[in-house]
């Protein structure tokens, strides 16, 4: 009896063990599918204060479909390469992000994205970009892009801007430009350039100033425009201009894209909101002070995961949000892909058949208009909204519904 006793506790230990053991093997066999997503960005150059953000949500977006387990059986990790806004360093850190495994990359920096272009091409591996230019989407191919070309944003801007903002009574108005010579700038002020052309009644160019990467002054260029009623510019430079157009005393109103709002924070702290009242900027994404399942689950994320950063990130503008938006929609793609292939199988033309058919349905979408990417078309956004820097609130407030593209 007593040895019967002691075969049924060594039968039960070994079952036990046998259960662990296979458990132990069903959780490696799980954590065994992982999608390497490659991140190159700027985490420490002139562009850190835009790209951050999106390098935080980036890493945020990942561990919640981890957690939750949104593409079962599949664990997303993330490589990241530094370029520091380097051009030089582009190519090197997708072959370093390639060779840590990354079957998909996102270039955050629109320059990036432009210059591997012929080399994802080449490996037919899909290239997320959070703002593009016409080059980057045309003629269609692997790249992808979460927002739109900003000659379709320049359009709908000045459109707008026509029709809802400028009193006629006082004249046409007179409108310039003033930035980096560098991709997006570059089509920015050609668009509004031949706006303008095509639309002498309403605008008046005063011509378009692209000085070199990395100009912080701007004396020469503030003069030729002081007589605008309009200026453009974009991202990083837009700061020290402002700064030294208002120091002189003028008054133009600046206008940008989707690109000014993500330096909402860099803006501020360089100008002050009295030099930045009035700006009038387009946005993809809705504001952080509007609710929406989108904006609702990004602050979530966003608080939870760092706490202590949180305000920060919001003050500095919608990178997080931009970035948000686009990397939802990436990773949606992907599990749908998963759905239909497999993990195993999963290659870059399963993602981009996908993508092609992909749409913004479903409620986290709730509040967006129907967005899609198309078998020609590779970029997303078909309409913004346009915002008003306001001093006397100190945020940015929606002065206008969603506005289809003028393309």
């Amino acid at each position: 009896m007593n040895h019967q006793w002691k075969r049924t506790i060594v039968s039960f230990l070994v079952l036990t063990l046998m259960a662990v053991v296979c458990l132990s093997c069903t959780e490696e066999t799980e954590e065994e599918a992982i999608i390497a997503i490659g991140e190159i960005t700027d985490l420490t150059g002139p562009g850190a204060p835009g790209a951050l953000p999106f390098h935080y949500v980036i890493q945020d977006l990942a561990r919640y479909y981890n957690e939750e387990g949104l593409i079962p059986g599949v664990r997303i990790e993330t490589v990241t390469y530094n370029t520091m806004l380097d051009p030089a360093r582009d190519i090197p850190g997708y072959d370093w992000v390639r060779e840590r495994g990354a079957q998909l990359v996102i270039a955050v920096m629109h320059t990036t994205a432009e210059i591997l272009k012929p080399y994802v091409e080449r490996d037919k591996i899909p290239l997320v970009v959070p703002v593009c230019t016409m080059d980057i989407v045309e003629p269609s191919g692997w790249l992808f892009c979460a927002s739109c070309p900003p000659s379709y944003e320049v359009n709908t801007l000045l459109e707008w801007i026509s029709e809802e903002h400028w009193d006629y009574g006082k004249g046409i108005p007179k409108i310039g430009f003033a930035g980096w010579r560098e991709p997006y700038s570059v089509e920015e002020e050609r668009a509004m350039r031949e706006y303008c052309q095509a639309h002498p009644d309403k605008f008046q160019w005063d011509g378009g100033f692209l000085a070199p990467w990395g100009t912080m002054t701007w004396s020469g260029e503030v003069e030729k425009l002081k007589d605008c009623a309009y200026i453009g510019g974009f991202a990083y430079p837009t700061g020290s201009f402002i700064k030294e157009f208002r120091s002189k005393g003028h008054t133009a109103t600046f206008i940008g894209t989707s690109g000014q709002p993500v330096y909402r924070g860099f803006f501020v702290d360089m100008c002050g909101w009295e030099a930045l009242d009035g700006m009038l900027t387009t946005s993809a994404n809705l504001w952080w002070n509007e609710a929406s399942p989108m904006i609702d689950l990004a602050e979530e994320l966003l608080r939870e995961y760092r706490p202590g950063q949180a305000e920060e990130i919001i003050y500095a503008g919608s990178g997080y949000l931009a970035g948000y938006h686009g990397l939802y929609a990436l990773l949606e793609v992907l599990r749908q892909a998963i759905e239909e292939v497999g993990a195993e199988n999963l290659d870059g033309e399963d993602f981009c058949n996908t993508a092609t058919e992909f749409r913004t349905a479903g409620p986290m979408w709730e509040g967006y208009p129907d967005w899609s990417f198309g078998q020609t078309k590779r970029y997303f956004v078909e309409h913004v909204r346009v915002y008003q820097w306001s001093a006397e609130v100190g945020d940015l407030t929606r002065v206008s519904d969603w506005l289809p593209l003028v393309k």
